[in-house]
């Protein structure tokens, strides 16, 4: 029973610090989304994934606190560079969260996950434009976590529905359905970004 618990404590702490590195490596310079960790988790724990949403989170505050500190340090171009060799990020998306940043402040986190902008050009352009870190820490709260438990628990809520529905489906083929879900996900999105990233370009560099 002792080796029970203590296997499924190791468990959880490992299931928390992925989603902790994961949350704090997209917040920087990695493209996938921590969702994809906490959402797995919730095929199986979902309870357990509620929380590592709050891992992601915290890892997500970091990263963006980082990736704040760095956009206000360095040259604006050198960022800009850096930034846009990340898959899905173009010139034209990190121009507009400039704007977003300069008209709203740190509220524009807000409107991210809606279209799909990563978090750390909202935390690239606080610090380049000298927003109060702990304004834009505040608002990366429901910025990050309303999307992170959305996705996680709609992922729970769909695996569960299959069990129930579909009994011969093992949790093998439930894991491969996953994958390629989140695979097609990111084949679509990453090449809709840069076009769309490209067409913009264009229309305001003119003929």
């Amino acid at each position: 029973m002792g080796a029970r618990h203590t296997s499924a404590g190791r468990s959880a702490l490992r299931d928390h610090g992925i989603a902790g590195s994961w949350g704090f490596a997209e917040a920087t310079f990695f493209f996938v989304v921590p969702d994809v960790w906490t959402s797995r988790v919730g095929l199986r724990r979902p309870k357990r994934a509620l929380g590592t949403t709050v891992s992601a989170l915290g890892g997500a505050m970091a990263g963006g606190a980082v990736t704040y500190w760095w956009g206000r340090k360095v040259a604006a171009d050198t960022s800009r560079k850096a930034l846009v060799k990340v898959p899905a990020v173009t010139d034209a998306m990190i121009t507009d969260v400039e704007q977003e940043i300069a008209e709203s402040g740190a509220a524009s986190l807000l409107r991210g996950p809606t279209r799909g902008v990563p978090y750390k050009l909202y935390a690239r352009a606080a610090g380049l434009q000298r927003t109060s870190l702990v304004r834009f820490l505040a608002w990366s709260v429901p910025g990050r976590m309303i999307r992170f438990l959305l996705v996680t628990v709609a992922v729970s809520g769909i695996a569960a529905v299959g069990r129930r529905r579909f009994s011969g489906l093992s949790e093998r083929n439930i894991s491969t359905i996953f994958w390629i879900c989140w695979t097609a996900f990111y084949a679509v999105f990453i090449p809709l970004k840069s076009r769309r990233g490209s067409a913009k370009a264009r229309q305001f560099s003119g003929p």
